[in-house]
């Protein structure tokens, strides 16, 4: 139970780290801010262009009309893109892959992934009970310092 309390600041700097980052590159004219999020994406292979198309809707669910969808999947998404991009894609992914990529990034990826793991699986959709305290006491460990360097990114 100690972790519940996480999982909203969690979400919530997601969601600023997304709009910092991606929000001031959003084209303003509607029509082009459509083909922003929805590049053409034909060319990718099929996997590819179905995880860039779920994504790129989450992105713009988020960013333009503010409706919470998959905030921490999402950063965690664009993070795994900018360091392994498997394809080099247009319009947000471009800003993705230059925004999300450097240090920084790397290491709040390398913690977010672990977070988003113990989340799913111990935490959000309990699979295995959470019974070893050294186990517990690392994952709090992680989950802390992965708030400090989202808290430090935002305030950069």
């Amino acid at each position: 139970h100690a972790f519940q309390p996480l999982l909203r600041p969690l979400d919530d700097y997601a969601i600023r780290i997304l709009e910092q980052r991606l929000s001031p590159r959003m084209p303003t004219n509607v029509a082009q801010r459509r083909d922003y999020f929805n590049p053409y994406l034909g060319d990718l292979p099929q996997r590819e262009r179905v995880l860039l198309e779920r994504n790129g809707r989450y992105l713009e669910q988020n960013l333009v009309f503010g409706r919470s969808i998959q905030k921490l999947g999402t950063l965690l998404f664009c993070l795994d893109y900018a360091a392994n991009r498997p394809c080099e894609a247009p319009g947000v992914w471009r800003d993705v892959a230059e925004v999300f990529s450097g240090q920084q990034m790397t290491e709040l990826y390398q913690d977010l992934r672990a977070v988003n793991e113990f989340r799913n699986t111990r935490v959000a959709h309990v699979e295995r009970p959470l019974q070893n305290a050294d186990e517990a006491w690392g994952a709090m460990q992680c989950w802390l310092r992965c708030l400090c360097k989202m808290d430090r990114i935002v305030k950069d």
